[in-house]
């Protein structure tokens, strides 16, 4: 989904904006990732909005999603992930993952 996003940024709105919303857990873990490997093209706000939508989910895969994707842009941007993470109430797993190569 990473490289049609890319490509075609128009269709984000169209099914992005909706999976962070849905019941399925594989459609919001979709949202999250997507930009998993964009470094300097990542859309800060909307990677940290979609978070913030799903930061109090119990299930493990979309914990799992937001520590992997804060993780990789950390690589990127380590003082908006440090902040990010600081200001924000993740579950345990998610803030461990985001700081792994962090602290």
């Amino acid at each position: 989904m990473g490289y049609m996003f890319s490509t075609y940024p128009k269709l984000i709105p169209q099914y992005s904006d909706l999976w962070i919303e849905d019941e399925n857990i594989w459609l919001q873990r979709s949202a999250i990732l997507y930009q998993l490997h964009y470094k300097g093209g990542t859309d800060e706000e909307r990677l940290f909005r979609y978070i913030i939508r799903r930061a109090n989910s119990d299930e493990f895969f979309v914990q799992k999603a937001i520590g992997w994707v804060l993780r990789q842009y950390g690589k990127t941007n380590p003082e908006s992930v440090k902040s990010f993470v600081l200001n924000h109430q993740l579950k345990p797993l998610s803030k461990r993952e985001a700081l792994k190569h962090l602290t």
